[in-house]
């Protein structure tokens, strides 16, 4: 499986760099994002299958360090695969793959204890598996709000740049961020709401507040924060997705973060 991995990685560094080329060379040619999408469906494909075949042979699920941050990153590309076909997501590329690229890397180099679930446990699978959603979910809005910080930061300078003409106008890009967030808020809802208070009924164990739950908690706050703001006064610009990236900040530190801590630094 390690060499399946590494070819997808260098995959993944192609497309990089196919995707960097069209934004740096400036013609009047659409992006060719058909050829783009044909190259990655079938990456896309075999990655998934990298990550299924053991749950499909022995019913099992396997959360190790590297496998999350394998699992996660086939979601987010998925996402943008299939939202490629409803919305202008031009750009987005720019920051995917390479995220996709170093996250491979880190997952191959640091794989993690394989700690496994049985599928049979349903509350269980259910949360893990929003849990997941939410975090490919807000992997993508916080990439978009990269590209807004970015963005605002070419306009405000007045200077044409590869990145402007590139890129979708300022108000789609919040538009879409939004609009993601309120999935991903949906579903991380279930999440901290089975992982804190139906935690006997998930876990089989009573309520305790953990790092996790706590930055779980702390995330949520941010992201509810964020949308009723926006619902109330339309609130939008650099604050928004400065807020937005540190709310993913804290979702990270809430599951992929504390796996690498007591997986990879303290070996348990």
């Amino acid at each position: 499986m390690p060499i399946v991995l590494v070819c997808l990685i260098l995959v993944y560094a192609a497309l990089a760099g196919f995707v960097w080329f069209h934004h740096k060379t400036r013609n009047d040619k659409p992006y060719p994002i058909k050829t783009e999408l044909a190259i990655l469906a079938p990456a896309l494909l075999v990655h998934g299958i990298v990550l299924f075949l053991p749950v499909a042979q022995d019913r099992i699920v396997v959360m190790g360090f590297g496998y999350a941050v394998s699992l996660i990153v086939w979601l987010m590309l998925t996402m943008y695969w299939t939202g490629s076909f409803f919305y202008c997501l031009r750009g987005l590329q720019l920051l995917l793959y390479p995220c996709v690229v170093l996250s491979l890397l880190l997952g191959v180099l640091f794989p993690g204890n394989m700690s496994a679930y049985q599928i049979s446990d349903w509350p269980f699978m259910l949360h893990i598996g929003t849990s997941l959603l939410a975090y490919g979910l807000f992997g993508i809005v916080t990439l978009l709000a990269v590209l807004i910080l970015l963005l605002n930061h070419d306009l405000h300078k007045k200077r044409f740049s590869p990145l402007v003409s590139f890129l979708p106008p300022l108000l789609s890009l919040e538009k879409l961020m939004f609009q993601g967030m309120w999935a991903g808020f949906l579903l991380l809802t279930y999440s901290v709401v089975s992982g804190t208070f139906f935690t006997e009924d998930v876990f089989g164990q009573p309520v305790h507040f953990s790092h996790k739950t706590i930055f779980g908690i702390v995330s949520w706050l941010i992201y509810g924060g964020l949308l009723l703001k926006h619902s109330m006064t339309a609130w939008r610009g650099k604050k928004a997705a400065v807020w937005t990236i540190i709310g993913f900040l804290s979702l990270m530190l809430a599951y992929v973060g504390s796996k690498f801590v007591l997986q990879i630094i303290l070996n348990r």
